[in-house]
């Protein structure tokens, strides 16, 4: 059985299809899905190419639609091809995980878990949790997509997305995991000019969402409710981009309290206005609706919750 953890930013590949001696025609057209061709596949289930291409061609035939794009050295899934990959291998997790229960058997990982996340949260708190979990269970493998979008679960074959905020309403399910805390930081410089909210325009903001002009927001202070105004002069998508402007002084920033929490305990930069209360967002782990959720989903998330809480990200 092979597996493998493969983390591309922004792309979902698929890296593993269990072998089995009595393959069905969706088990080899995974087979070609995931090889890149008629050739990989037949290696692997031990076939003769052209029962593959058969065999496929067959598939095709019932469903009445193509499933994948040929050349004489490599083929593709076709727009329909990526759906029926999906769904065949959701509906292959979901029974395993029904045949589990109704049989009393262990509901162990595996298959293949897809998982989606923000870049540099996912980098620094997903991608350890899928480690971790392929290495204790062999028959597992992870594929993690990295991105600031949104991903559609449903048209991407997402089996659970992370994602930090507020949630809009949906069908989806959903498991608060954690809390993304915020803080307003600067380097001790730029902090030192700001004594009091009234002094907040004195200094721009660093900001993670391109085409801002203003920094608007709201917090505590001292136990009345105050409105943050600050001009942003620089912006840029990524938070480890965020953090290198603001430890080289070109302004504050107000994120969150995770991705400084190292450069505050050195003192390369601090907070402003420290006893200031800014609100945090949630961080969720969301999935689609199913009468049974595999086990490594499940896993996942549990194990997301446990490591956030012991990170404070609670």
């Amino acid at each position: 059985m092979d597996r493998a953890l493969f983390i591309r930013y922004g792309a979902i590949v698929p890296i593993r299809i269990a072998k089995n001696a009595a393959m069905t025609d969706d088990d080899l057209f995974l087979a070609v899905v995931d090889g890149g061709s008629f050739r990989s596949a037949a290696q692997f289930a031990g076939l003769d190419p052209s029962r593959v291409s058969r065999r496929i061609a067959a598939l095709e035939a019932q469903l009445g639609v193509k499933l994948l794009n040929r050349t004489t050295r490599a083929s593709a899934p076709t727009e329909a091809g990526k759906r029926y990959a999906e769904g065949v291998r959701r509906l292959s997790d979901a029974r395993a995980a029904l045949l589990a229960e109704v049989t009393g058997g262990q509901d162990l990982p595996k298959g293949r878990l897809r998982v989606a996340a923000p870049t540099d949260f996912g980098a620094r708190y997903v991608a350890p949790v899928l480690m971790e979990m392929s290495e204790a269970h062999p028959e597992l493998s992870v594929d993690l997509r990295l991105g600031s979008g949104f991903a559609d679960l449903l048209a991407e074959g997402i089996d659970v997305a992370i994602r930090i905020g507020k949630l809009a309403d949906s069908t989806l399910r959903a498991k608060r995991i954690g809390t993304s805390h915020r803080v307003l930081v600067a380097a001790p410089h730029l902090a030192a000019k700001v004594l009091s909210p009234e002094d907040l325009s004195q200094i721009s903001i660093v900001s993670y969402r391109t085409g801002m002009t203003e920094m608007r927001s709201s917090f505590e202070w001292e136990g009345m409710h105050q409105e943050l105004r600050m001009p942003c002069r620089y912006a840029v998508n990524s938070m480890a981009a965020v953090r290198e402007a603001v430890l080289a002084g070109r302004g504050a920033h107000l994120g969150p309290l995770w991705a400084f929490r190292d450069d505050l305990k050195e003192g390369s930069v601090v907070e402003v206005l420290a006893k200031a209360r800014f609100e945090g967002f949630p961080i969720h782990a969301i999935w689609s609706p199913t009468p049974f959720q595999p086990a490594a989903s499940r896993e996942f998330i549990a194990l997301m919750a446990k490591n956030l809480s012991d990170e404070d990200i609670r």
